[in-house]
């Protein structure tokens, strides 16, 4: 393949799944946006607040649908249709299951769990609104989440981007209905994003439920051993969202420790913001590694240095741009979140400037789990992601006692500049490799 070919394979790769990503994304920064110029800072920090668990629910659904997705390719590609209808029916048991307790736990212990991380009482309430909402449809937003994983695996990567696409127009119909129209505050936000997810889950439901192939979603007894295979295969991929949980959840009890409500509010807004630059770089992720498992299969050295430049390049690039932007101009992006609120504003302003002056360092470290990924070695991602957690804690641990607010934004940019050393150093032996395969070496095995 040429240069040229190759580059155009990317693009077409890649652009789709940038598309997909960041529109999946937009539920929740379309919610902050929306709650930061109606409801203002109150609004925000508590849909921070509230966000952890939230994040629970994400991460059970991450995991049923990953194992199942998993398993049921499994069992087709091995010709047991039979096997993987049975874990498809699962589905079902399995959302019911597991969705059920965790909503129960938050409608008990949503006040709790807020003033746990020191909400005052406007934001306590608020919060609680939201978390209310969410513990009822717990299963619905798990599925949410779960049934594209399913209906891509299946063969059907475009129905379900359409899904996402469908979601998250009526996610901001919704939101502007219940938020600004009805004056709902958060309790209309959360409405707003279970009935956005619901209609993921008919689009989803309509190729579900039709037969595909060989395969047809239809109600299945419980098999406790299926589901035990579902939840094994898909438990990894629920512990990035959990984690990510507790960092928010650390997070909002320093600021409140070392600031106040104002602080988490900014910090919703930082995050809001990163999560948008993180969706980017994960869709160019995901683009780019079809194409490396190809030439790494076809011990095509070259091409797949080519293709890594070309991710690196394209998330770097935008990555280096949207963080010079952020330092420089950091108010244009606060406007965009609040309305009136100059101390809002002020907080968010220095927040941001320091939280997020490495932003472009969260593409590296993503591309870089990627490439290792890609290649078949699982064991360099892991340790990429393992590392980003055993980094970050120390820093946020130490870093509040020396600098105080200032050191709470700071510990996540100055734990991604280590990790990336790490990475780099990671990367540059691979690289190496790589070249001596291009010279006609044989690879070692790694």
């Amino acid at each position: 393949m040429r240069s040229e070919s190759i580059t155009r394979a990317y693009w077409r790769y890649t652009l789709p799944a940038v598309v997909a990503l960041v529109v999946s994304g937009t539920y929740q920064v379309v919610d902050g946006i929306f709650i930061g110029r109606v409801v203002g800072a109150p609004g925000l920090a508590a849909i921070t607040m509230a966000w952890p668990w939230v994040g629970v629910l994400l991460a059970a659904g991450m995991m049923i649908g990953v194992g199942i997705g998993a398993q049921c390719s499994i069992a087709q590609g091995a010709g047991r249709a039979e096997r993987a209808e049975a874990v498809l029916g699962q589905g079902a048991w399995l959302l019911l299951l597991v969705g059920g307790p965790i909503g129960g736990l938050m409608l008990a212990g949503s006040g709790a769990f807020l003033s746990l991380q020191g909400a005052p009482d406007e934001v306590l309430a608020l919060g609680r609104d939201y978390l209310h909402v969410m513990g009822w449809a717990s299963p619905l937003v798990m599925a949410s989440l779960a049934l594209p994983f399913w209906v891509r695996n299946l063969g059907a990567p475009r129905l379900a981007t359409l899904a996402m696409v469908v979601g998250a127009l009526a996610n901001i119909l919704l939101d502007y209905i219940f938020i600004v129209w009805l004056e709902w505050g958060l309790y209309g936000a959360a409405w707003a994003t279970v009935l956005a997810e619901s209609l993921v889950i008919l689009v989803c439901l309509t190729f579900l439920s039709r037969r595909t192939g060989s395969l047809l979603l239809r109600w299945q007894p419980f098999k406790p051993g299926l589901c035990r295979d579902v939840l094994g295969t898909g438990f990894s991929s629920m512990l990035m969202y959990l984690y990510i949980s507790m960092v928010v959840v650390l997070h909002n009890v320093l600021l409140m420790q070392h600031g106040s409500a104002v602080q988490v509010a900014a910090y919703a807004i930082a995050g809001y913001l990163l999560a948008f630059y993180y969706m980017l770089a994960e869709g160019v992720a995901n683009g780019m590694q079809p194409l490396i498992s190809y030439f790494h299969g076809a011990r095509r050295a070259t091409a797949i240095k080519r293709v890594f430049r070309l991710g690196l390049y394209s998330a770097l690039g935008v990555g280096g741009l949207m963080t010079a932007a952020l330092v420089v101009r950091p108010a244009w992006f606060a406007a965009i979140f609040v309305s009136g609120d100059d101390a809002l504003l002020r907080a968010t302003v220095s927040g941001v400037r320091l939280h997020l002056f490495a932003l472009f360092l969260d593409g590296f470290i993503v591309l870089a789990a990627c490439f290792f990924q890609a290649m078949g070695l699982g064991r360099q991602a892991i340790l990429i992601t393992l590392s980003n957690m055993l980094i970050q804690l120390p820093f946020l641990a130490v870093l509040p006692l020396f600098l105080g607010l200032q050191g709470v934004w700071l510990a996540l940019p100055l734990s991604n500049v280590v990790l990336s050393s790490l990475v780099l150093f990671m990367v540059a032996r691979q690289w190496r490799k790589l070249g001596r395969q291009e010279q006609g070496a044989a690879l070692p095995a790694v």
